[in-house]
């Protein structure tokens, strides 16, 4: 493979001095650390008896890296077929490369002279870095030549102690700004603290911080009064970062669009509220709050830890801060500090294996089982804790997290003996030879700060094995994966982990699978209509695996079709008075049983809606003059005002009568804008689909002495499918993206496609998941029915021969495919039904009614799927 080029892909090994290049153990002297280079005439290779070999790299100084490479050693047959790169700011702590979700295993080597290079998702910053052999050539031995590419890394870093913070004053007394680019990178021992705060006078406001070792972004841009959307939006990132490793951060907002970047992972994502600008007044606050009295921060606590290159809007406000410039303010205010095992110091390097049976209190010798374990702390949570136990003759006290009310004591007499040894981490096999004997399963997690009989234990020489043995352990590296967060059960599912593995449980979210991503309801009244159901409550899930929830409605349902009907709190009159053009009454709409963004979804999908709307008046006027400012209006689904009333047509300012010529008063166009001082009525439906649902009545004009207005609102009503109409139903993908068509029984809404001819529509808006459905007919022995391509990831699903229908794809994991084979052919002229699916636990197939071809993704699979192409059908 040809070096990378650019401005930070310098090689980095190469110019190394011998000595910066370090090992295990070696073969012989003819393959030792230092021919671990690209290209070198020889590599490195370990010795056979080494356990845990591992090759270690010294740069010197902090470097980022963007990419790795590999090569066999010269001219043998030992090369490495997969491995782990480890890297820290010292050699005796070591974070392990994480992406998509896993600590990556990186694939290697297919012979022992090509260069195999991996660009990684995000770069490293780190002095240190080390490589672990996960698996070789099983024709030789580990051989290994490396390459790292990158440069040099400067940092401005600054320390807070929890009880300081600075604070960057603006140039002027107030900032707006349209978009945002903030930066910076982290590392902290504590669970929660506000990195950065910035608030205005008019609501606005942006905020980062850890909480329970998650990165939160809290920002507003505002809301109007007119609309019911709340400007508050937040948004949590990232698990476990409390482990006292650099970890980088970019926020890049563009109006309500926003990008979160955490360590290469980016999640994007919409603000809510009606505006575009970020206001600010006077300055922003880094490390914590100084000012504790903020509208818009309840009292947190502040970061302690580090944080280094914090750049806002293009300043690098950690260099202002070095030069202490004048827009730049210190202080120290106390604040009280949280308790636990990492106040005070760092956290110091790890091993995984602690035995449960100590942090459950488990029975020591001679002692009965106790009833208590720790049911009043959770220990699973993926932190820090600190156990200690004493017993001595005749009583025994078990602490959790130095917290009193934590403790358990045993106070009647037993007789406390221990052997020779102490083990930790389950015990090893055959137990007959150790003398170790428990009912626990291994524990799976990390230790650290280990002590016996008030004496630290020297873990250097444990792993030495100076001081005692080990087995399946790593030394001086934490590798807790939490694979809950991000929560990838869908529909909030919830996310159930073990140590290699996670499952969702479904229960109470209205769907089903192994990600919660299959509706358990129907889409409409329509297909309850057709399943042969009556009149009655039914739940709907109009976007079906969509993002929207299911939710109940009435279904009239008849035998032409089905009514959906959904009512509100506006069904019965509310009086108006006291109102004006200048200050109107606001009469929001809430639906019953559904979110508004459910409710305009079932407008969207149906053919036909309707919504009564009623205004009684007494000397109250309601649209005034077609050329004349109306008193009173409604809002729809897309927030915009809508100046006709019922029985009337969009752009013209009238009402029933209006159209009718049977108003009032002749001269005007809504019997109410006559302006009698006697009770007038203009009612009628409001039918226009991409106006529905009714969110707000606005009503004006009731202030003048003796006037009185009062509105009423029918429920929605609406029945059959938009897209279809009454032959079939549309194709989906989850986020709703229109990608196909299915008939259903005859040729309504069905596309004949003939030699060179195909359907074009929008990319395959997935995220963690898709789902496809279709039917077909043919008597073409072969063709491609769907697909997405794009320049890393695609899709396809096709008729591979005539009996044969398969389902390719690449997400990142290379190329995969599902066959349904047929004892018949397919094309045989008649119709013929497929589903695929595709999520982070399998891929899954099937056509018609044969069993389903399924396959797991590997352990090491895709989060999200990305498609940048326009997807084909036919």
């Amino acid at each position: 493979a040809p070096a990378p080029a650019g401005p930070c892909y310098d090689e980095l090994v190469a110019p190394l001095y011998s000595y910066s290049i370090g090992a295990s153990s070696r073969y012989n002297i003819f393959y030792s650390a230092s021919f671990a280079r690209l290209h070198s005439t020889s590599g490195w290779s370990p010795d056979p008896r080494d356990k845990q070999p591992w090759l270690q790299i010294d740069l010197m100084q902090k470097h980022r890296i963007n990419a790795v490479a590999t090569q066999g050693t010269f001219n043998t047959y030992d090369w490495l077929t997969r491995y782990i790169v480890l890297y820290g700011d010292h050699p005796t702590s070591w974070k392990p490369f994480f992406q998509q979700g896993s600590n990556w295993t990186f694939f290697g080597n297919v012979n022992e002279s090509g260069v195999v290079r991996h660009d990684l998702h995000y770069p490293i910053l780190a002095r240190y870095i080390r490589i672990i052999p996960v698996a070789w050539n099983p024709r030789g031995k580990i051989g290994l030549r490396l390459g790292l590419y990158g440069c040099p890394y400067r940092s401005h870093v600054l320390y807070f102690d929890g009880d300081d913070a600075i604070s960057y004053r603006f140039r002027a007394k107030r900032i707006s700004t349209m978009e945002d680019d903030i930066s910076f990178n982290f590392k902290t021992v504590e669970q929660d603290g506000v990195l950065m705060h910035g608030e205005g006078a008019q609501g606005d406001y942006i905020t980062l911080e850890l909480k329970q070792a998650q990165l939160l972004l809290h920002i507003s841009l505002g809301s109007s009064p007119l609309h019911a959307t709340e400007g508050h939006t937040t948004v949590a990132v990232g698990s476990l970062l409390d482990d006292e490793h650099w970890h980088s951060v970019h926020v890049e907002r563009y109006g309500h669009h926003v990008n979160l970047t955490l360590d290469g992972e980016v999640k994007r994502f919409r603000c809510h509220g009606t505006f575009d600008q970020l206001d600010l007044d006077t300055e922003l606050f880094f490390g914590g709050v100084i000012d504790q009295d903020k509208q818009h921060l309840t009292y947190r606590q502040n970061f302690r830890g580090c944080v280094e290159n914090i750049m806002f809007n293009g300043v690098n406000i950690a260099e202002l801060a070095r030069h202490r410039r004048s827009n730049i303010r210190f202080e120290v205010q106390p604040a009280p500090r949280r308790r636990g095992p990492a106040q005070g110091a760092p956290v110091p390097p790890c091993l995984p294996g602690v035995t449960p049976s100590l942090l459950r209190g488990a029975p020591l010798p001679g002692l009965p089982s106790p009833p208590w374990d720790g049911a009043c702390h959770r220990l699973n949570d993926g932190f820090w804790h600190s156990v200690q136990l004493v017993a001595r003759e005749g009583s025994a006290v078990v602490t959790i997290d130095d917290d009193d009310g934590a403790e358990f004591r045993v106070a009647h007499p037993f007789q406390l003996r221990t052997g020779s040894q102490y083990f930790f981490g389950g015990c090893p096999k055959p137990a007959s030879l150790t003398g170790c004997r428990s009912n626990q399963t291994a524990f799976h997690g990390c230790l650290q700060m280990l002590s016996v009989d008030m004496q630290p234990v020297d873990l250097e020489l444990l792993e030495q094995r100076r001081l005692g043995h080990f087995a399946d352990v790593f030394f001086n590296v934490c590798a807790i994966i939490d694979r809950c967060t991000p929560n990838l059960c869908e529909h909030d599912g919830r996310c159930e982990q073990s140590w290699d593995d996670f499952t969702c449980v479904c229960d109470l979210t209205g769907y089903k699978g192994e990600t919660c991503h299959k509706p358990l309801y129907k889409e409409s009244c329509d297909a309850y209509r057709v399943s042969g159901k009556t009149s009655g409550n039914y739940t709907i899930d109009p976007d079906g695996s969509g993002p929207l929830k299911p939710f109940t409605v009435y279904c009239d349902i008849r035998e032409e079709r089905a009514w959906t009907i959904i009512r509100h709190n506006r069904h019965y009159a509310t009086r108006v008075t006291g109102s004006s053009a200048e200050r109107p009454f606001l009469g929001e709409v809430e639906y019953w049983n559904a979110s508004w963004a459910e409710v305009a979804a079932l407008a969207n999908a149906s053919e036909y809606c309707e919504q009564r709307i009623e205004l009684h008046c007494y000397s109250s006027r309601l649209l005034n003059t077609p050329s004349g400012l109306p008193f009173s209006f409604w809002m729809g689904r897309h927030n915009e005002r809508h100046y006709y009333w019922g029985g009337s047509r969009p752009g013209i300012q009238r009402c029933a009568c209006g159209l009718d010529k049977n108003c009032a008063d002749p001269k005007y166009f809504c019997n109410c804008d006559a302006d009698h001082a006697l009770w007038r009525t203009d009612r009628g439906l409001l039918t226009f689909v991409d106006h529905l649902p009714v969110t707000q009545v606005v009503v004006g004009d009731t202030n003048r002495s003796g006037s009185e207005a009062q509105f009423l609102l029918g429920p929605l009503r609406c029945y059959g499918d938009r897209e279809c109409g009454a032959g079939g139903r549309a194709l989906r993908d989850p986020a709703g993206a229109h990608a196909g068509v299915l008939p259903a029984g005859n040729t309504w809404n069905t596309v004949s496609f003939n030699r060179g001819t195909a359907l074009l529509f929008p990319t395959f808006q997935a995220n963690h998941s898709l789902d496809i459905s279709f039917y077909f007919k043919t008597t073409a022995p072969s063709g491609v029915f769907l697909e997405n391509p794009g320049s890393r990831y695609y899709i396809r699903v096709e008729l591979n021969t005539s009996r044969d229908v398969m389902f390719a794809y690449d997400v990142g994991n290379g190329y995969e495919n599902l066959t349904v084979r047929s004892p018949v052919p397919w094309n045989d002229d008649e119709w013929h039904q497929v589903k695929a699916e595709l999520n982070v636990k399998l891929a899954r197939l099937r056509v018609d009614k044969l069993p389903w071809v399924v396959r797991p993704a590997p352990p090491q699979s895709f989060v999200h799927l990305r498609f940048d192409r326009p997807l084909y059908v036919g």
